[in-house]
């Protein structure tokens, strides 16, 4: 069903994939620029039936690096339609208003608006109540965008009523405390936004018109399912709407929206109950990145469209790939990218750092001969490092010393849901083989190997390896790494988690690490079987937001956290910690280092790559201690600037 075409008033769109709006954060002036352009013409070739592109309707509802209605240059949003229109694809123009979400910093001189001066709980800025000229002015900037998109050929608009910004703001008595008739008390603070769409309607007549709604709040307190079900019956009864784009939650949210703790296409159901008595098209969203999910929501009739921004953004040509049956680069919902915005970054995917830089892709030039390159390492930043040198021109050969590529990746799928790396490491490896890449696996990068081929360039991607913090009298016997116990074969691990385990560090490693011990508890375990010592505040601070839900999910498990807490000697079966002034004990039968790594680099090599004047490069971990992403990024900007002769 996802490759069939389906009507949206009378309007065909030749599949059921719809890009949902991202907000890019690439605006610098007020006239879209050939970043722009090739974003969104990449995916609009890439197979979308339709791509959304995010417009502010005046400047103080825009975030940091968005355009506005009143100052973008019409012309380049015209211009915009044509390039995706080139593509048999159509151009949808989401109007948005941020109302109260942003920071203040990033929001520089102008007003943060909302219908009530309640703070975000994100960004902790009281915004300023609109008076009624703001709300009289903001409703005819809705109006005024929607009519721009129609000028310069847009095909449809879409209204932001979700996640809370400004529209929805007003459906929540958490935020809206008004006492006027568009207060909460008013048909529960729909008023406003149903006089919004009605503007947008005399605006652009019978043009295609869809509102996108977070279908419950989710925050104690907040609107429910229902209200929304009510708010949307009442638009498509006066006329105002074509369609209704459904997602769930607020980025306040304490539930997860779009992670990979969410099941795939879990909010689908959202949209199913609103389809069920709506006669308007439905856009399910969150989590549908695969054929399989897309086909199995549409085919229970819970969608007549499947909407999805990062799968898009992971790959632009994600619906050309599925029809055609190739592998394709996964989402691995790592949530970096929302991160990013969130925090007025500009957008960018962490496992596919071409997303953004399109135009700078395809002014990138082959190198005039075919020289070779030689790239030793096997893990993310040797995957990404070969890749590009391919792609540049290069006879490129990959050494790499395990039996499968991935390197440290492969560590990392194993925790609980995190298994979609997996997935990423078959498309490289699929990739790879399809640009010509020697790759030679169980292959040492000897000092002799690279004397004897003399390549014209030579990248060290040799990755990091644990670096032990060292706890007197803890023998080695009790004392593994988070990668060997990652390593270990089950009835190993089945024996240690008889007794206690400590695992120290509370970041990323640690936390995944005992999620992925937790999943193997045997029946009736020792509560607080396996307890995390972090040193700083807080657990899980390289995560982000990310820590929450894998934190709930351990102390469900009874998996027990110390933080701002220093190993410092073990005796027997006691290992003894620092608090602050304070010295105690934790029994602990097995202790697990999670903490730092250093870099793993071959140092008599690099010598005489250096001593021979032979060009080389150190990226990833080899280079600078990070994460995968961080890792892919060096690799990839490497083959920006390097010189092609």
């Amino acid at each position: 069903m996802v490759f069939t075409p389906f009507r949206l008033r009378e309007l065909e769109l030749k599949n059921r994939w719809i890009m949902l709006a991202m907000h890019t954060g690439f605006a610098t002036g007020n006239a879209l620029t050939e970043r722009d352009y090739a974003f969104y013409e990449e995916r609009a070739k890439g197979g979308a039936a339709a791509v959304t592109v995010l417009l502010a309707v005046n400047e103080a509802g825009a975030l940091k690096g968005m355009y506005d209605a009143e100052t973008v240059e019409k012309e380049s949003l015209r211009t915009l339609a044509e390039r995706v229109h080139a593509h048999d694809c159509r151009l949808i123009v989401q109007l948005f208003h941020c109302g109260r979400n942003e920071s203040a910093k990033n929001h520089g001189e102008k007003p943060l608006l909302a219908p009530s001066a309640v703070a975000s709980p994100i960004f902790r800025t009281e915004p300023q109540e609109m008076t009624a000229e703001e709300l009289a002015k903001t409703k005819a900037a809705f109006a005024n965008a929607a009519a721009l998109c129609k000028e310069i050929g847009a095909d449809i608009v879409e209204v932001s009523a979700s996640a809370g910004y400004l529209l929805s703001e007003f459906f929540s008595p958490l935020t809206n405390q008004r006492t006027d008739v568009y207060g909460y008390q008013t048909e529960n603070g729909m008023t406003y936004p149903l006089e919004v769409l009605a503007a947008v309607r005399a605006a652009v007549g019978d043009f295609p018109i869809l509102v996108k709604v977070s279908a419950a709040q989710m925050v104690e307190g907040g609107y429910e399912l229902t209200d929304t079900l009510r708010f949307c019956k009442k638009a498509e009864d006066a006329g105002t709407i074509d369609g209704v784009t459904v997602t769930g939650g607020w980025h306040e949210s304490p539930v997860e929206q779009i992670s990979y703790h969410v099941s795939k296409g879990g909010y689908a159901p959202f949209a199913g109950a609103l389809k069920k008595y709506l006669s308007v098209p439905v856009i399910a969203c969150n989590r549908i990145h695969d054929a399989e999910t897309a086909e199995r929501i549409l085919s229970q009739g819970l969608c007549d469209f499947c909407g999805t921004a990062r799968a898009f953004l992971a790959d632009a040509a994600f619906a050309n790939r599925l029809q055609a049956g190739k592998p394709y680069l996964p989402c691995q919902s790592c949530n970096k990218c929302i991160a990013a915005v969130l925090k007025g970054k500009e957008l960018f995917c962490a496992f596919n750092p071409e997303a953004g830089n399109e135009a700078f892709e395809h002014q990138r030039r082959k190198i005039a001969t075919r020289k070779e390159c030689i790239v030793i390492g096997g893990g993310p930043a040797g995957m990404e490092a070969a890749k590009k040198s391919a792609e540049r021109g290069f006879v490129t050969t990959l050494l790499c010393r395990e039996k499968e590529l991935g390197g440290q990746l492969r560590l990392a799928a194993l925790p609980p849901k995190k298994e979609g790396l997996l997935d990423y490491i078959a498309y490289m490896k699929a990739t790879l083989a399809e640009l010509g890449v020697t790759v030679l696996t169980e292959t040492e990068a000897t000092l002799d190997f690279i004397k004897e081929r003399k390549p014209y360039f030579t990248v060290v991607a040799t990755g990091s390896q644990p670096e032990k913090q060292p706890i007197e009298g803890l023998s080695d016997e009790k004392y593994f790494t988070a990668q060997e116990i990652l390593r270990m074969p089950e009835e190993k691990i089945a024996e240690m988690l008889q007794g206690t385990v400590a695992i120290l560090g509370g970041g990323a490693v640690g936390l995944e690490t005992a999620a992925f011990l937790a999943q193997r508890l045997p029946e009736g375990a020792a509560e607080f079987g396996i307890k995390i010592i972090e040193q700083k505040e807080k657990m899980g601070m390289d995560m982000g937001a990310m820590a929450r839900p894998l934190l709930n999910e351990l102390k469900k498990k009874n998996v027990s956290f110390l933080t701002t807490t220093t190993a410092t000697l073990m005796d027997g079966s006691k290992l003894y910690v620092k608090i602050g002034e304070m010295t105690l004990f934790v029994s602990a039968d097995t202790v697990i280092w999670a903490g730092g790594s250093e870099s793993v680099v071959d140092t008599e090599l690099t010598m005489w790559l250096m001593d021979e004047r032979m060009s080389y490069a150190v990226v990833g971990d080899a280079n600078e201690i990070g994460d995968g992403g961080t890792a892919i990024k060096d690799a990839y900007e490497l083959y920006t600037h390097l010189y092609l002769a």
